[in-house]
């Protein structure tokens, strides 16, 4: 599955009326929603009709020193992270209540490029 075909995915469950969460999914690392009154990942059946998705990166082992890893390396995208997910909670706000077609179309759009953002956050 594509990241447009991905998007598109996305942009029909926000339309349907779903909720896009600031959480990810685990395997695909893109937005979770509640749709219907459950939290499901809607990337993840879909890509798993096509092809595989590439496996997630494991985590780095710790050094042997005995000291936990450094979170340091991590913080700037982690924060990063935090920020957009927020601002894609509140720009799915805002398009279930605005009423122009345009405009609900470009806060769509935002939407989709901080999905996009946040699976590339997430691949690092």
């Amino acid at each position: 599955m594509t990241a447009d075909q991905a998007d598109e995915v996305m942009a029909e469950y926000l339309l349907k009326g779903g909720k896009m969460l600031a959480k990810s999914c685990k395997v695909c690392g893109y937005p979770l929603f509640e749709y219907k009154g459950e939290t499901q990942c809607v990337v993840c059946p879909l890509a798993a009709s096509e092809e595989p998705l590439p496996e997630p990166e494991p985590p780095a082992p710790a050094p042997e020193t005995g000291q936990p890893p450094a979170p340091a390396a991590r913080e700037p995208q982690g924060e990063a992270a935090v920020e957009i997910e927020r601002t894609i909670v509140h720009l799915c706000e805002r398009i279930r209540g605005e009423q122009r077609p345009d405009e609900c179309l470009t806060l769509m759009k935002a939407v989709e490029r901080g999905a996009r953002a946040l699976a590339r956050l997430g691949q690092r």
